[in-house]
């Protein structure tokens, strides 16, 4: 559970706190007063990322160097007066080198945190899940990942630092011949070996993420969408990996495909191959949905995976996430809505936001601690 979050020059918040209890949580407020960054700060905690920077320095506040976040958090059914059962996430960010994430003031890696808060969210950023670009796609696949598997989250990070290597040096290649090429060519080679060493992970754990998937989204999209039919999921890629493959067998598909493209590469300047290049698509009735998926299949496919995720969380690791939901309310009809609050209430905490109060369900509300987020000359505070 989530005692606090505080937030230092992380952006529209200069510097404040907000308190958190068990139950259901309301920030309500006008656009950019800052409450969607409550949320980020809590992803960010949890997972290591944002869903809303591709790198962390993109939360610094205006021209700053500098920005910190501290979630507190407590063991569920832990007693209050047991301060063994209590951490604090932090996780401090620089504009010109790498983040730090602190356990209790100690630097440790970004899973360390994570085995401490994990989160379920929908965000408005991945409501284009369906038809938007493949980068929402593997973003939300990799979010759900890096919390129901230990260690996935360090592979990701390697490779994409092994990833931005090869492509330096690739574009570097494009400005030079003769011998000096053939050092760049060189000097990659190792980089080459690590893509495909932990690609090959990437790849195999979101295939066993999928895998676990796919009986419990079947059911909650059931749920959601009685009339529809079955839902699947796919993974696309180059290599046509099986659903079941391994790493090993992973990483002699994708070394095959760095030596097919190795050519074309030195053309282009830039990594063709990789999970960075993969996607997923979703069949309804056998059949993708990409291209004539209506509004309110798409939203019943969020919300389907919304739970979903929260039940694969609870059962990998015997406890519920923390709910968050950034402006949900506005993207579902009011059948959807009703099995989004069904859902708020069973679980032990749910934080959400939204423009105003009215725009949720009466009895939400009721039940609800509900706070007004403003946003001053002195950056963001919360109301009484």
């Amino acid at each position: 559970m989530i005692e606090s979050v505080r937030l230092h020059q992380v952006r529209s918040w200069a510097d404040g706190s907000v308190a958190l209890t068990p139950g259901t949580h309301i920030f309500w407020g006008e656009n950019g007063a800052g409450k969607t960054t409550i949320l980020e700060a809590c992803i960010i905690a949890a997972t290591g990322r944002s869903h809303r920077a591709g790198a962390l320095r993109e939360v610094i506040a205006g021209d700053g160097n500098q920005a910190s976040i501290m979630v507190t958090v407590r063991d569920d059914g832990a007693d209050s007066t047991d301060t063994l059962a209590q951490s604090t996430l932090g996780v401090e960010i620089s504009r010109a080198g790498r983040a730090k994430h602190l356990l209790n003031g100690t630097p440790r890696t970004t899973a360390a945190l994570g085995q401490r808060l994990r989160v379920a969210a929908f965000v408005p950023e991945e409501t284009g899940l369906v038809v938007g670009a493949p980068a929402v796609r593997r973003g939300l696949l990799d979010r759900v990942a890096s919390q129901w598997q230990r260690g996935y989250e360090a592979t990701l990070t390697r490779y994409e630092r092994a990833l931005r290597q090869r492509n330096r040096l690739l574009k570097d290649a494009l400005e030079v011949d003769g011998a000096a090429r053939r050092a760049i060519a060189s000097e990659m080679r190792p980089w080459t070996e690590m893509l495909i060493t932990t690609g090959s992970e990437v790849v195999a754990g979101r295939l066993a993420l999928l895998a676990a998937l796919a009986p419990v989204l079947s059911a909650t999209h059931s749920e959601v969408a009685p009339s529809e039919a079955d839902l699947e999921t796919h993974y696309l890629s180059r290599e046509e990996y099986r659903h079941d493959e391994s790493a090993s067998e992973c990483a002699a598909r994708l070394a095959q495909s760095f030596d097919q493209t190795a050519e074309t590469e030195g053309y282009q300047g830039y990594t063709l191959v990789g999970p960075h290049r993969d996607d997923i698509a979703f069949h309804v009735g056998g059949s993708d949905i990409a291209p004539t998926a209506s509004r309110g299949q798409q939203r019943s496919l969020l919300l389907a995976l919304l739970f979903a995720e929260i039940t694969l969380l609870t059962d990998e690791h015997g406890h519920p996430p923390a709910l968050l939901l950034d402006d949900a309310f506005s993207e579902l009809d009011p059948q959807r809505r009703e099995h989004l609050v069904a859902r708020i209430a069973a679980l032990p905490q749910s934080i959400i936001t939204a423009t105003a109060l009215e725009d949720l369900a009466p009895g939400l509300v009721a039940r609800a601690t509900s706070r007004e987020i403003q946003r001053g000359p002195q950056g963001s505070s919360v109301t009484a």
